[in-house]
């Protein structure tokens, strides 16, 4: 036999030998080595995240963890965002401010809208005072042309008192009228109170400059000193609160017109409801007009759209993920609000823009109903309902630490929702 094939052949009965000897040594340094790069990895893109794009961390252990799950990938010199996106037409800017902020619907928006607009009046009240030293040209074009009897009308209209006596004569005048309008719903302490809601105001939507659609560069809320603010809620609590106010009141009931809500509710009826109940009779308008669909039917409804290519960015906004109607791992948050922490993060905010004697008891559409309320609506839901639920939810919950089992704590979850146990991990 050749020698050099000896030689071969030996060479590789050594290697064997070896190989056969430590290969569970070797197999546990390589598992070793990738759980260390692993870690390194993870930990020295989390310091660059924090370091690149939140140097405010207003509530650490809630940013840190959501700033920990969201990728990498996208640079504020490079971030675009579609003109049709909601987070698009519905966040508000306060440049003056250094302010961003993306409402939540069911998440105290009236109440975080009206301190929001707090420090907008009180920026204005300081541009007039001042003759706009400093202020854009275009800005103070816009603001110089406040429209004083306009907002009135509109106050009134919305049920704000304002005698003749006490009308404002001057822009500040009204600026300062308005700013006790915001935070204690009437002109004077000697007036009776109201809750408004900001929503409804053509105040709120006077300036152009207060949307995001109208910065000239997204970068610029990329700047250090620059807080970018969301509240967030768990998502079941959430979507339940949404159908107690939007779907199961009925429009004889609601303290304002929701037409758009009444013909959902009167459509759920239609589909599902009436039809099921009696098959032979097609359902009327005026039989759905004054029938509450169940939360499961509502369910089966909103859920339709998502078996569809884009269908969730296409959801109403009231039950839309806010990870997706909020672009949250796109933005960066750095002031990250809880909704069960809600007086303790109000209060934080409150101190971040130098706001004093607001009564933080005082939440503007609450509807008072407790968790308890909130979790029985779940507690007769069909498995495969709840196992869509948590698909449709999961970044919510895996973004902001919202644990399923504190609405729905059923063992079968784990046997029905094969992919439970990754989803939120």
């Amino acid at each position: 036999m050749d020698s050099n094939v000896l030689v071969r052949r030996s060479f590789t009965t050594g290697y064997f030998r070896i190989y056969k000897k430590y290969y569970l040594h070797i197999i546990a340094l390589i598992g070793f080595l990738i759980v260390i790069q692993s870690r390194t990895r993870v930990v020295f893109t989390t310091a660059s995240i924090i370091y690149q794009y939140s140097p405010n961390l207003h509530n650490v252990s809630h940013n840190y963890t959501y700033l920990m799950k969201c990728p990498s990938e996208n640079s504020p010199k490079h971030l675009s965002v579609h003109p049709h996106q909601l987070v698009n037409m519905i966040s508000i800017v306060l440049q003056s401010s250094s302010l961003m902020y993306c409402p939540v619907p069911k998440i105290a928006t009236k109440t975080l809208l009206n301190i929001i607009l707090y420090v907008h009046v009180r920026d204005l009240i300081h541009h007039v005072e001042n003759n706009w030293t400093n202020v854009s040209t275009n800005r103070a074009q816009i603001e110089k042309m406040i429209n004083i009897s306009a907002f009135i009308k509109d106050l009134q209209f919305n049920g704000v008192v304002i005698p003749k006596s006490e009308m404002p004569k001057s822009a500040v005048e009204f600026l300062h009228m308005y700013l006790n309008i915001l935070q204690f719903g009437t002109i004077n302490t000697s007036s009776s109170s109201k809750l408004i809601n900001p929503w409804r105001l053509r105040f709120t939507f006077a300036f152009p400059y207060f949307r995001l659609n109208n910065l000239p560069s997204l970068a610029e809320i990329f700047t250090p000193s620059f807080n970018r603010v969301i509240f967030v809620r768990h998502p079941f609590e959430r979507l339940a609160s949404a159908y107690k106010e939007r779907i199961a009141t009925l429009a004889k009931d609601r303290i304002e017109p929701e037409p758009e809500y009444d013909a959902m509710r009167t459509e759920i009826c239609q589909q599902r409801v009436v039809s099921q109940r009696v098959r032979s009779l097609r359902p009327t308008q005026d039989s759905c007009m004054h029938t509450v669909p169940s939360f499961e039917d509502f369910l089966r409804y909103i859920l339709t759209i998502t078996h569809i290519p884009n269908g969730i960015a296409r959801m109403n906004y009231h039950w839309q993920p806010y990870s997706v109607l909020c672009q949250v791992c796109k933005f960066k948050y750095n002031f990250i609000g809880k909704y069960e922490m809600f007086n303790d993060d109000l209060s934080r905010f409150l101190k971040l823009y130098n706001i004093s004697n607001w009564n933080i008891e005082r939440r503007n559409g609450a509807s008072g109903l407790s968790k308890r309320d909130y979790q029985a609506y779940y507690d007769t839901l069909p498995d495969d309902l709840i196992c869509e639920l948590i698909k449709l939810y999961r970044d919510d919950m895996r973004l902001f630490k919202y644990r399923i089992e504190d609405y729905v704590n059923r063992t079968t979850l784990f046997q029905n929702c094969k992919w439970l146990t990754s989803a939120l991990s």
